[in-house]
């Protein structure tokens, strides 16, 4: 993988022959864990663990033994969790407010070790949810506006990168992770200025059914603030440590391009005018140029590249360019 990480130019522009031998290559890539992620300390995160087939009390108690994780929260969730006399069975833990420093990661890896312990599953039932401060877009709504049109652009990469392993969401996903792009671009067809108007995130008016919730983000500023989040909704459960980095870095590395000198506004804006969302069964194919354009908009890095696709691309996928 040596010489895909040393590569000059374009991912999207490399010779087909190169870019089916990468896509061949992946199928034995593992991604590795990393100590940090080389994210701005500034930027604060946090994220939702679902999880099934345990007792809620036997993780709250763990969790609260664990000096560096006392604070967090394991609760019910109604999406994986039932009750059994009494008992709560599944839930969530939810994270503190987060850093991409080597100290919050080991955090985190520490409580996923804890769930793993007390043998914890994923099931289809499971989402992982990832709540992003918003000072990452300042004070500028229009860093909001280029989100959501770089989102409803790519969304179909996006929702399939979340899927982890799988090709598929999970199975009420349409429930509590609605697609975006649809219902964006129809209110821009009918009301073309719709988003130049946009005064509040709120005024979105997407929460906690759509694969973005801006409920949660009551005013633009560039502090950290509690309870100030975008959060991204579309990823599946898990509890490997390799694929919530991956996840998070994602995601972070996507809104920090809409605020920075390389978004191609020319690009973004010609591309959202003509925009024609896929249906959603299509969100579980593969459209490798699309992922290709993406990861090259957004990384700066080819290990990010790597390892965005490897997630993006499934075990069966087909590997010839077309």
């Amino acid at each position: 993988m040596k010489e895909y990480l040393d590569y000059q130019g374009l991912f999207q522009n490399m010779p087909k022959k190169d870019l089916e031998w990468l896509l061949c290559k992946l199928r034995d890539y593992k991604i590795k864990r990393r100590s940090t992620l080389n994210i701005d300390k500034k930027i604060s995160f946090g994220i939702e663990l679902e999880f099934c087939d345990i007792l809620l009390l036997y993780v709250e108690k763990r969790l609260k033994e664990n000096e560096r994780l006392k604070d967090w929260l394991s609760v019910y969730d109604k999406s994986c969790s039932y009750k059994a006399d009494n008992y709560i069975i599944g839930g969530e833990v939810d994270t503190g407010i987060l850093h991409d420093t080597k100290e919050e990661w080991e955090t985190l890896r520490e409580a996923l070790t804890i769930l793993k312990e007390l043998k914890a599953h994923i099931t289809d039932k499971n989402g992982l949810h990832v709540h992003v401060g918003s000072q990452i877009f300042g004070y500028d709504i229009n860093n909001v506006i280029r989100f959501i049109k770089v989102w409803c652009i790519f969304e179909h990469v996006i929702f399939r990168f979340g899927y982890g392993q799988s090709k598929y969401g999970r199975s009420r996903i349409l429930s509590f992770a609605h697609p975006l792009a649809q219902e964006v671009t129809l209110k821009y067809q009918f009301m073309p200025y719709m988003l130049d108007y946009l005064e509040e995130p709120e005024f979105l008016h997407y929460d906690k059914t759509y694969a973005l919730n801006f409920s949660n983000y009551h005013n633009l500023t560039e502090e950290e603030e509690r309870n100030n989040t975008i959060e991204i909704r579309c990823a599946n459960g898990s509890l490997s440590m390799s694929t919530i980095q991956n996840t998070v870095n994602f995601y972070l590395k996507l809104m920090q391009y809409v605020t920075s000198t390389t978004y191609d506004e020319e690009l973004i804006n010609k591309t959202f005018k003509k925009l024609k969302p896929k249906d959603f069964d299509s969100y579980s194919k593969p459209y490798i140029k699309d992922a290709l354009l993406l990861c090259d908009l957004i990384f700066d890095n080819n290990l990010d590249k790597i390892n965005f696709l490897k997630q993006y691309i499934k075990k069966d996928d087909p590997i010839f360019v077309r």
